[in-house]
């Protein structure tokens, strides 16, 4: 995650992040944008996102692919607190914004790096970057592949509730480790050292 227009908007990523599902994750896989007037009537199709999107307040979500083609940089997301279908002038305008999102992300300088102008907008939040730290931590605990580390951590942070951010945390400060042995619980691990 890049960045987030408030609370909602950065709980609502990581939970699409944390679950792997969520119209934001179907746009990056689809290519295409992900219209949803009625979060909370998609249970069906995002049985843990939905709920959760809608009990954190999110009415209707917009997902918009970042991209170039074949180059995909992300996904910009939008939502309402209400339910409502988007207005064919008001996609137009969020599309064309996304556009401009992906041309200014994509704009390097004639020695192929971005433009110091554009270098704030790829510094990652704190959160995402410990993601990767914490994935490279459990590859080494598990000797697994970074793959397999990602899935295992998002899989704890969804079976305890939490959000992946946090597991990351934890995992990076050393109060959570996960352990080799498929029954160990990495909770309990952390609390024995």
């Amino acid at each position: 995650m890049l960045c987030a227009s408030d609370d909602v908007a950065e709980h609502v990523e990581w939970m699409q992040i944390t679950l792997g599902e969520g119209p934001g994750v179907d746009a990056v896989a689809s290519g295409g944008p992900v219209i949803v007037p009625d979060v909370a009537a998609r249970s069906a199709r995002w049985p843990a996102f939905a709920p959760e999107a809608a009990s954190a307040g999110v009415g209707a979500l917009y997902a918009l692919p970042l991209e170039v083609g074949a180059i995909r940089v992300g996904v910009l997301d939008l939502y309402r607190d209400e339910p409502a279908q988007m207005e064919p002038d008001d996609l137009t305008d969020a599309l064309v914004v996304a556009d401009l999102i992906t041309a200014i992300l994509l704009t390097v300088g004639r020695t192929g790096r971005l433009t110091d102008a554009l270098g704030p907008w790829w510094d990652q939040p704190l959160g995402t970057r410990e993601v990767h730290q914490a994935t490279g931590m459990i590859v080494a605990q598990l000797e697994v592949t970074a793959h397999e580390a990602y899935v295992r951590m998002q899989a704890f942070a969804y079976a305890r509730g939490r959000m992946l951010s946090e597991v990351a945390h934890a995992v990076v400060n050393r109060t959570l480790r996960f352990s080799p042995d498929p029954g160990a619980d990495p909770e309990e691990v952390a609390a024995q050292q």
